[in-house]
C-alpha cells in the first residue's frame, strides 16, 4: 500500500474479495483526473445494483451520474 497513489487507494474499497452491502466514500475522486473520475462513477454506479453508495465529491461527472444529489454550501 505504501507505493499506492491516493487514487489506487480508494479504489481498493471497491474490491470483489469482500464485498460490503453498504460504501460511504468521502471525495474518493480527489486524486483523480477527470477520465478516471468518469470511470469511477460508472464502476460505482454497475455496483449500486448490488449495494448502497454514499459519496461525496465536488466532480462534476460524479454528481452526474448519480442516482439523487444533494447539495450544501456555507
Amino acid at each position: 500500500m505504501a507505493y499506492m497513489s491516493g487514487g489506487e487507494k480508494s479504489l481498493t474499497a471497491l474490491q470483489p474479495y469482500r464485498p460490503s452491502p453498504f460504501y460511504a466514500f468521502d471525495e474518493v475522486d480527489m486524486f483523480f483526473d477527470g477520465a478516471n473520475v468518469e470511470l469511477l462513477a460508472k464502476m460505482i454506479k454497475g455496483e449500486a445494483e448490488q449495494a448502497q453508495f454514499i459519496v461525496v465529491s465536488l466532480r462534476r461527472p460524479m454528481m452526474e451520474a448519480s442516482q439523487q444529489t444533494w447539495g450544501h454550501t456555507s
